[in-house]
């Protein structure tokens, strides 16, 4: 499995060299909602400062003032930054980074299925015109129910209407199913299912001893859709849904690649919040918990975050207790990837990670990728939409979850495609 995170730079669809006013602007038409893009703008004064906004449909709206080169040209996916919304030196293309830097806030944010972009171009002294490109969205409720009376939960498909890999994905403590990140693959050509494992209709109250084999169940399922054209499916987890999927991806035969995303490799002590622990394992197996690392109840105080109790627990067990809670990552049947935020308010998932890794002497010869983001919180979603807010409830600075969001979705997606 490769290690790099390229540049995911669309050109499809790219309406050659548009003349606005007295600009001149290439630009693709269409991109997909995860993608990044090129725009240059031609016919601009020389070694001047010009300022480019981006504003859209959906009521986000950011700047920058970039310089253009010799021959009054902007690449504004690289051209280097002067000022504006978005940092000087940021290293995701500015196209995009504006997104990520714009007005309004990452709760909020709605865009249509064919959200308009437009992007403005003026100096001082002159309007240079602007030009509309289209982000396309999968349709929120463009989704399918499973018709299986045991699974709860939400599929998402392709709209090209083709047949591909499939992935399960596994949502957090908060217990709802994670729709971005299903409708994310769906657009990448995977059938995804975003199931619903407790807190819903039929399902389990709360997160005690959910049973693996209604996960098992929900990937036979998934294996056998029209749409699945694959041999094994994926999982994509989020969170204590991580958690989920690598153990999943030891004991499940139909799991192949695993992605881990601000994750934990061993497992816990359930409970839906950490103010609640019920004494016994989050997962169970043939009606028996999973060995698991308890909270430790001695940490608990008024202020103490969740990061210090996960980290204070961990100090409390014993070394036999946290092998036992260990995921054995050896035996997951694919490629792993773990995802980790160094500033994640919630628990500290780097740690965590690394634990399942360092129970091996080299894994030199082991499809795992570790990716650590230093200055990222818990919130690492699908690239690109507005960010703000999100610092503030899962840690991290706006660029750090920025870059992350940006760089960590190629190797997610090149994770999954190992499928094909």
């Amino acid at each position: 499995m490769g290690t790099s995170a390229a540049l995911v730079i669309g050109g499809a669809g790219c309406v050659g060299e548009e003349t606005v006013d007295s600009g001149t602007f290439d630009h693709p038409d269409e991109v997909q909602a995860d993608e990044s893009f090129e725009l240059t703008i031609d016919n601009l004064p020389t070694e001047t400062p010009v300022e480019v906004t981006m504003e859209s449909q959906s009521g986000i709206e950011a700047s920058v003032t970039v310089e253009t080169d010799a021959d009054g040209r902007i690449d504004l996916a690289r051209s280097p930054i002067v000022d504006g919304d978005v940092p000087i030196g940021f290293d995701v293309p500015t196209t995009v980074a504006l997104i990520q830097f714009a007005s309004g806030s990452f709760w909020e944010y709605q865009p249509s299925e064919k959200e308009q972009l437009i992007y403005h171009v003026e100096t001082a002294d002159e309007d240079f015109g602007s030009v509309k490109l289209t982000r396309s969205h999968l349709d929120r409720e463009a989704y399918e129910e499973p018709d299986h009376e045991e699974l709860v939960g939400e599929v998402f498909t392709p709209r090209s209407g083709d047949e591909g890999p499939g992935v399960l994905v596994l949502h957090g403590s908060e217990g709802e199913p994670l729709f971005d990140h299903a409708i994310a693959l769906a657009q990448r050509g995977f059938t995804a299912f975003a199931l619903h494992y407790f807190g819903g209709p039929s399902l389990p109250e709360d997160l005690v001893e959910i049973p693996l084999e209604y996960v098992e169940t929900a990937a036979q399922w998934l294996l056998d859709h029209k749409r699945v054209s694959t041999d094994q499916i994926g999982a994509l987890g989020v969170s204590k849904g991580a958690e989920l999927g690598l153990l999943a991806g030891t004991w499940i035969d139909e799991i192949g690649p695993v992605v881990s995303i601000v994750g934990s490799g061993l497992v816990w002590e359930g409970g839906e919040t950490i103010d609640d622990p019920p004494g016994t394992s989050s997962w169970s197996i043939n009606g028996e918990p999973v060995p698991y690392v308890p909270y430790d109840t001695d940490a608990f105080e008024d202020g103490i975050s969740g990061r210090e109790l996960f980290a204070e627990s961990l100090e409390a067990a014993s070394t036999e207790m946290i092998e036992d809670a260990t995921i054995a990552l050896e035996e997951i049947d694919g490629d792993v990837l773990l995802v980790s935020a160094d500033d994640d308010w919630l628990w500290p998932t780097t740690r965590l990670h690394q634990i399942a890794i360092d129970q091996f002497e080299t894994t030199d010869d082991l499809p795992i990728e570790h990716l650590r983001y230093e200055n990222a919180g818990h919130g690492i979603f699908p690239p690109y939409r507005p960010l703000s807010g999100l610092e503030d409830e899962f840690g991290g600075s706006l660029v750090g979850n920025a870059r992350a969001a940006h760089d960590h979705w190629p190797s997610v997606l090149e994770t999954l495609w190992t499928l094909d």
